[in-house]
């Protein structure tokens, strides 16, 4: 037991210390989201690659080689054989059967294409350049979305610890006091129902802390969960609840609401600006596209492979244009258009959704921050009237003229009233956040 409790010591003691900033950056680097985007990024890159070489040049080289174990045979009319003004004499067959070609047959070519001008390639091109923008900026708001919620959680996992701190201390403040209480029991000072009401004190916010030790077990795995950190292993948390309380500046909370922060908006501009490309790309199908070619064979035909007096090798070179002018598709590139043009309408009026709803998330942002920021206020008054009301009642209750009822009703109180004051004060920290989240601060 004893080495489990110094290996266990020794654990705590290597455990690393996150601050939220850190935190915040361990999730960015290490988070299987944020890394995935990494990868949609360079396959978006990929793409444009793919796609830019469908206009360069290509360039491909061939060998084809054929072994006729039979020639292959052709019918003829006998008659073409015959002297011109002459028949075929009765019984003579009208077919005669002929075998052109040599046994060997070797061919090596060479051709080369490329695209002179087609209006979709082009606009096609500047598309996938385009879409790599916008996977970026989806990028950037998986990292901004992390970040919001490694902050809920961290705060998350602060409160819990904040709580049971609190409660440590107030059951070492009881065990102090239990232990002066049984000591005025002993010199028949007071009765033992004084010194049972505080043990009962102790006992019910030790079973508080115990409970609240696996809240902070489960919100430390929460934030490990979200900062992909390995979940076996310790950390430890070096920020705390009112080193985290900073005011908004006052435009925040009273300015216009402004939108043109938020990369939500950014991507859905994006998005409309690549499906505006897909319109002229549809468009520029209707222009004609010009590519050229060239190809250069030599062939071989040998009835003996490697018999230099039979023949040799004979060239075939070629070169040309193709030229494809559109007349009439039966109107599915109208259709096409049409369907692409209904696209950007719904992303307009999405992106006009969008700013609305942001517009309302950042009101209600603001009045949720105000609402904590004066509750928070509130219980902090309230916090230090419980804390002078137990003092006077201690001094009271040691003077003689206080019942040990009225010092435990100010001690429970008191605990509630700090339980209300941390959660008020964290109510401001994570309202700030969401505060921060709505404005793309």
């Amino acid at each position: 037991m004893l080495s489990m409790w110094v290996t266990a010591g020794l654990h705590a003691q290597t455990a690393p210390t996150f601050t939220l900033e850190q935190a915040v950056s361990y999730a960015q680097k290490n988070s299987t989201k944020v890394r995935n985007t990494q990868l949609e990024i360079a396959d978006a890159k990929a793409q444009v690659r793919e796609y830019t070489a469908i206009g360069l040049p290509q360039v491909n080289a061939g060998v084809d080689y054929n072994y006729f174990i039979e020639l292959p045979t052709q019918l003829l009319p006998t008659e073409a054989f015959l002297p011109p003004g002459t028949s075929l004499p009765p019984g003579a067959a009208k077919y005669t059967e002929a075998q052109f070609g040599l046994k060997h047959s070797l061919q090596a070519s060479v051709s080369v294409s490329s695209l002179v001008f087609d209006g979709t390639y082009f606009v096609g091109l500047k598309a996938s350049r385009a879409l790599v923008g916008l996977t970026k900026r989806s990028a950037d708001l998986t990292v901004y979305d992390l970040k919001h919620i490694v902050t809920k959680t961290y705060l998350m996992a602060l409160i819990a610890e904040e709580n049971q701190n609190v409660l440590k201390k107030n059951i070492e403040n009881l065990d102090k006091m239990l232990g002066e209480l049984k000591a005025l029991k002993k010199n028949g000072l007071i009765e033992q129902l004084d010194v049972d009401r505080t043990a009962l004190s102790k006992a019910n916010l030790q079973v508080e802390f115990d409970a609240l030790s696996r809240q902070v077990q489960l919100a430390y795995n929460a934030l490990k969960y979200q900062m992909n950190y390995p979940l076996m292993d310790s950390v430890r948390l070096s920020s705390n609840l009112k080193d985290l309380l900073s005011l908004p500046a006052a435009n925040d909370l009273e300015g216009e609401v402004k939108t043109d922060n938020r990369i939500e908006l950014d991507v859905m501009r994006k998005n409309i600006a690549l499906n505006q490309l897909n319109i002229k790309r549809y468009k520029s199908g209707y222009l004609p596209s010009l590519g050229v070619f060239g190809s250069y064979q030599q062939s071989l035909q040998r009835n003996n492979l490697f018999d230099a007096d039979d023949p040799g090798f004979f060239p075939t070179f070629v070169i040309g244009a193709s030229l494809k002018i559109p007349i009439f598709d039966g109107l599915a590139g109208r259709a096409r258009i049409q369907r692409a043009k209904l696209t950007v309408s719904k992303l307009e009026l999405q992106k006009t959704e969008l700013e609305r709803g942001i517009h309302l998330e950042v009101l209600n942002a603001r009045s949720s921050y105000k609402n904590a920021l004066e509750r928070m206020n509130s219980q902090q008054k309230n916090l230090t009237l419980a804390e002078r009301i137990l003092n006077t009642t201690k001094i009271k209750y040691r003077e003689g003229i206080g019942s040990s009822l009225e010092m435990t009703q100010a001690e429970q109180e008191l605990y509630r009233t700090q339980a209300n004051y941390l959660n008020a004060l964290y109510e401001v920290v994570v309202t700030k956040a969401d505060l921060d989240k709505a404005l793309g601060n």
